[in-house]
């Protein structure tokens, strides 16, 4: 798979952020550590959307059942409650 150049603007906090890893040997310049650092955001993305996913699919069962297919207590019940005021 090839490559494409995309050009991007960071602020000066990311940039600093990014030079402190390369000044401490983590990666060898900014298009790699940029590149690396996409990497890890894209697999955090795709597991919080097929968390996303599986809890659209629990609202489906609840419309379909009339009720929530399991029972939550704690932030998830609180969670479902804000749900509900909305």
């Amino acid at each position: 798979m090839g490559t494409k150049v995309v050009p991007l603007r960071l602020n000066e906090e990311i940039l600093r952020a990014i030079d402190m890893l390369i000044e401490l040997g983590v990666f060898s310049s900014r298009s790699e550590a940029l590149r690396e650092l996409i990497k890890t955001g894209m697999k955090d993305y795709e597991k919080l959307a097929r968390i996303a996913k599986g809890v659209e699919k629990l609202f489906e069962i609840e419309k379909e059942m009339g009720e929530i297919p399991i029972k939550l207590d704690g932030a998830t019940k609180e969670l479902l409650k804000d749900r509900e005021e909305r």
